[in-house]
């Protein structure tokens, strides 16, 4: 049996098998009314429960995580005054504002608050104009960020979130959308932040003060979670509720999204919350130290010592396994990467996430896997080669065989004849004229 077919055969073991062994997870309890829903650990890069993850769906206001990300991205300093203008102010009369106006002067700061926690869609344009120029830029800004961000689902019509045939996000990029935020502790302080108050400005003369909408931060919901630590909601009459909510707690940071939950104006915090209580009720984090990746290491490397002092790595395990019950794969996938295993009581194999980092063993291997390929640079100069030894068969074609000599050659052999008979006879001739004057 060849390798590739072998390869394929183990394939579709290690499917089968995850796929028996994820059956014995505890199922989620509750109904999700989202269309599409997702809960991912961010220390693991685990999904932990997905529905119509990969499905597009209108956003609403949740598509401000990424005006929120490209302001951060792009803006150090966020006490910078900027000018509303008379585009940024236009937007549907009933959609969330803030009521500024043209010639109105406020900071990038006030409006990025404006815009996660009042989720003001004036605020949006005025942070877009500000950041690329124009809303138009700053929405191609927010589809390149989303392609870099490797989201395949999503597409950005403007920066606020209200309806447009095209303005379309998955649950599974809006995770990559926010895990990236969660690298900037401004959004953390903003997103999770309970009220704030714009002071008055040179068109307002009193303070503006609004409080948060995330119901899982404020102690006077009955939806709220000590665990949660920021959030961002929309809605639309067609994109319907949706949701998306960061919650760490055990050492684990667990992102929530649903989109398209229609079932009444709070089912989309009865998912978010369904989706915290299953994730955080069921699993676990395990951290693997340097000991422990040697040693799981060494039951696949034997030819090989790992050294003990490895990055530690954290996974995400059903709540009954500990670190016993974990194992790297045999194979490594297409990055010279083991993916983490986790073994269940029946023996079923359940494959869980790739390793951040290659294994020494396995960087020694890929190593020797290059010097053994031909050089690039060999089969560059080969054609070359080919063309000189043609060239050479070509110039010796031309010469006559038989040692036959041509016109030019003869001619030349009888010049040579008759110059070195010349030169015999001038030579006799001084030699007489000696001869003659010596007697």
């Amino acid at each position: 049996m060849s390798i590739r077919r072998l390869c394929c055969v183990f394939t579709i073991l290690m499917l089968f098998a995850s796929h028996a062994a994820a059956l014995s997870i505890p199922p989620m309890q509750e109904q999700i009314f989202g269309a599409q829903a997702i809960l991912y650990c961010v220390e693991s890069g685990q999904t932990l429960y997905e529905k119509n993850a990969d499905t597009p769906a209108r956003p609403a206001s949740v598509t401000k995580l990424m005006t929120a990300l490209i302001v951060l991205e792009q803006v150090e300093d966020l006490s910078e005054p900027t000018t509303v203008s008379s585009t940024a102010v236009q937007i549907e009369r009933d959609s969330t504002h803030i009521a500024l106006v043209p010639g109105e002067v406020v900071t990038l700061q006030d409006m990025l608050y404006a815009v996660l926690m009042q989720s003001a869609n004036d605020a949006s344009n005025v942070l877009a104009e500000a950041v690329a120029g124009s809303q138009a830029e700053f929405v191609q800004m927010m589809n390149a960020r989303a392609a870099e961000l490797g989201c395949t689902g999503t597409h950005f019509e403007n920066a606020h979130g209200l309806d447009g045939d095209t303005h379309l996000m998955t649950a599974r990029d809006l995770v990559k959308i926010t895990e990236a935020l969660l690298h900037h502790p401004r959004f953390l302080q903003i997103a999770g932040a309970q009220s704030y108050t714009i002071p008055p400005t040179n068109k307002h003369a009193e303070p503006r003060t609004f409080y948060t909408k995330q119901r899982m931060l404020r102690k006077d919901s009955p939806f709220y979670d000590p665990y949660a630590i920021a959030g961002k909601n929309g809605y639309t009459t067609k994109a319907h509720h949706t949701q998306t909510m960061v919650a760490h707690k055990d050492g684990m940071t667990l992102i929530a999204v649903t989109l398209g939950a229609s079932s009444g104006k709070h089912s989309a915090w009865h998912d978010i919350r369904a989706l915290f209580t299953y994730g955080f009720g069921n699993f676990h984090a395990v951290t693997l130290d340097g000991e422990d990746i040697a040693r799981l290491a060494g039951q696949v490397c034997k030819q090989h010592e790992t050294p003990p002092d490895l990055p530690p790595v954290t996974v995400i395990v059903p709540s009954q396994f500990d670190k016993k019950a974990l194992s790297f794969s045999p194979a490594v996938n297409e990055e010279t990467l083991r993916t983490i295993q986790l073994t269940h009581e029946d023996g079923t194999i359940q494959a869980l996430s790739p390793m951040p980092y290659a294994l020494p063993c396995d960087l020694d291997v890929a190593r020797a896997k290059e010097i053994m390929q031909p050089n690039h640079l060999y089969w560059l100069l080969l054609p070359f080669v080919f063309v000189c030894m043609f060239s050479g068969w070509l110039s010796s074609s031309s010469i006559p065989h038989n040692n036959q000599p041509t016109l030019c050659m003869r001619r030349y052999e009888r010049k040579k004849r008759q110059a070195r008979r010349k030169a015999f006879q001038r030579r006799a001739l001084h030699q007489q004229e000696c001869e003659q004057e010596n007697q």
